[in-house]
């Protein structure tokens, strides 16, 4: 049986604010948190989450989460530092066992392997499917 899980997404970037939608849409019980109020026009005019304007460069704004192991995180500021230190605090400090974060630069993976962190090199991926596409014309 599929436990009943709460997502938290932290940065609400396009993809942030693609991901918490389609989280919502499908109906799940989402919250999304950034610093800037202003991003969180971007979800889906559909999106029934909980909206969180605070900063995760302050710890105490993630501790206040309340999160739960069960709880499944995704990071995804624009900071690579940021996403992982975040990471980092929910997943060794609170315990929360599916914690997936974006990263940029591909010198950071050993990082998260270290760690154990999920991650998602979107600049890799991008990468991969460049290649794919062009390799039809090369």
């Amino acid at each position: 049986m599929k436990k009943y899980k709460r997502f938290f997404v932290i940065g609400c970037s396009r993809l942030g604010a693609n991901i918490a939608s389609w989280l919502s849409l499908s109906g799940h019980d989402v919250t999304i948190m950034d610093k800037d109020d202003d991003s969180f026009r971007k979800l889906h005019e559909g999106y029934s989450g909980y909206i969180l304007v605070k900063d995760a460069e302050n710890t105490q704004n993630i501790l206040d989460l309340k999160l739960k192991p069960e709880d499944v995180v995704i990071v995804v500021t624009d900071n690579d530092n940021l996403n992982l230190m975040v990471s980092e605090i929910v997943s060794k400090l609170l315990g929360v066992l599916k914690v997936y974060t974006r990263i940029y630069d591909q010198s950071k993976e050993l990082l998260c392997h270290t760690y154990h962190i999920e991650f998602i090199n979107t600049s890799s991926l991008a990468v991969k499917e460049f290649e794919r596409r062009l390799g039809d014309i090369l």
